[in-house]
């Protein structure tokens, strides 16, 4: 994953990704508020996150249009309710929802939009 002003390429495959669903490539999401895909990053659309009690019904959406294989979300937070809604909308629908962790200082040192993993 590369990062510089901002611009963070995610384009990588899931090992956790249902293997028995087949369905054509569908597109990637990013709700976010600093970071970005790089621009050749094939299949992939960018949204201002909206405000934080609209981002469930926003993920859901996306989920069940039937054309998203990905949603990235910057700093998600979800309460137990919506977590399990959404778990079961990405395993009806085959799509991974990754939260993006984004900070800015880590150990005292200013780091300006940085992706936390795991990965």
């Amino acid at each position: 994953m590369a990062h510089s002003n901002n611009v963070v390429q995610l384009s990588f495959a899931f090992d956790g990704e249902p293997k028995e669903v087949t369905r054509i490539r569908g597109w990637s999401y990013l709700l976010a508020e600093s970071v970005a895909f790089k621009k050749d990053v094939p299949h992939t659309i960018r949204m201002q996150k909206p405000a934080e009690e609209q981002v469930p019904a926003w993920i859901s959406r996306l989920i069940t249009s039937g054309q998203c294989k990905t949603i990235y979300v910057e700093n998600l937070a979800l309460d137990e309710a919506q977590r399990v809604i959404i778990k079961q909308l990405c395993q009806r629908y085959a799509v991974s929802v990754v939260n993006l962790k984004v900070t800015n200082e880590e150990n005292g040192q200013q780091r300006k939009n940085v992706v936390m993993g795991p990965w």
